[in-house]
């Protein structure tokens, strides 16, 4: 099963890239909690945070085999 996409711009969208994409996404979401104020969109980034988070390690774990892998850091970029 190919699960490449392509991009806007007629390039690939390889399996790293979303995994890339989502540590990233996860990474802003972290960083825009220390700026928000509201308690509820703190909460609502660090649960979105953690979704990313998670679907990146499973798809992580999937191309691994199963096979754990090192905890990451935060990302920042």
């Amino acid at each position: 099963m190919d699960c490449d996409r392509s991009k806007p711009n007629g390039t690939v969208f390889g399996i790293h890239d979303w995994l890339d994409y989502l540590w990233n996404q996860a990474a802003m979401c972290r960083k825009l909690v220390q700026q928000a104020d509201d308690p509820l969109v703190k909460t609502e980034l660090l649960a979105l945070a953690s979704v990313c988070q998670e679907i990146a390690d499973n798809i992580e774990d999937h191309l691994t085999g199963g096979e754990g892998h090192a905890p990451r850091g935060q990302r920042l970029s």
